[in-house]
């Protein structure tokens, strides 16, 4: 594995394998769907999917995009952030999007936007975006280099990649196709900025301290670029850092729940 394949293989520095962590997130998504029944509620219509844990009408709501590099994961495994968010009186939602290779960048972030859209129907009092590796990706081109169908109060970025060029000498290319212009035209971190929260504040960046270098400096590049706040989660990594999200008590979860 070369240096480029390896700073952009999260799970080298995760103990060299990221399905005990998919696996993970899948196991405790099969028990949360079983712990919170009927209260899922599919986000549906045309054009749109993804699913929804409504709280309390007018409640704060936690929308989130998942990772998997635009080619794994779904809602329906991103349900593991949903009981202890419930237990804090916040809505959630996970925006489902077509995966590579039987969908183009470009239209997962339309789908992404649809899924916002959509959501404008709860009337949450407050709406936070949070989206991981990819999923931050997907949630910055659809809520700052597009102008965001749903106001948006906090954006919150983990562990993403905003320039995507360098992925074009990677593996990771393989059902993406992407080259050098195609990955510059989706790359957030070169686009201009449509529209954003009201505060500095309110954008968040983050990483964990055992993210790779390229990681690292793609969400510092970033933070600089938007003028957002940058925050190195300390004690985690690539996968785990996601759990921070929907916990308080942790330096990302104050920031995200504030």
């Amino acid at each position: 594995m070369d240096n480029l394949e390896r700073e952009y293989s999260p799970s080298s520095r995760a103990g060299g394998s990221a399905e005990p962590f998919v696996a993970d997130y899948q196991a405790r998504s099969v028990e949360a769907r079983v712990q919170l029944g009927v209260v899922v509620r599919p986000l549906g219509s045309e054009g749109v999917s993804g699913l929804v844990v409504p709280a309390a009408e007018g409640a704060p709501l936690l929308v989130f995009v998942h990772g998997g590099y635009w080619q794994a994961l779904s809602a329906g495994e991103s349900l593991f952030l949903a009981p202890p968010l419930a237990r804090l009186g916040w809505s959630y939602a996970a925006l489902e999007y077509t995966l590579a290779p039987d969908a183009g960048i470009e239209q997962m972030v339309a789908e992404c936007t649809a899924g916002l859209a959509a959501l404008a129907a709860l009337g949450a009092r407050r709406v936070v975006l949070a989206g991981h590796s990819a999923g931050a990706h997907l949630a910055a081109m659809a809520s700052l280099v597009q102008a965001a169908p749903l106001a948006i109060d906090r954006l919150v970025l983990v562990s993403g990649v905003y320039d995507l060029r360098p992925l074009v000498h990677t593996t990771v290319n393989e059902p993406l196709d992407l080259d050098e212009r195609s990955a510059a035209g989706l790359s957030p971190l070169l686009l201009p900025i449509r529209s954003r929260p009201g505060t500095v504040a309110d954008i968040v960046v983050a990483w964990g301290d055992n993210d790779t270098d390229a990681f690292r400096a793609q969400g510092l590049a970033y933070a600089e670029r938007i003028g957002a706040r940058p925050l190195e989660c300390s004690g985690r990594h690539h996968f785990d850092i996601v759990d921070d999200l929907a916990d308080p008590t942790t330096a990302l979860g104050a920031l995200t729940l504030a």
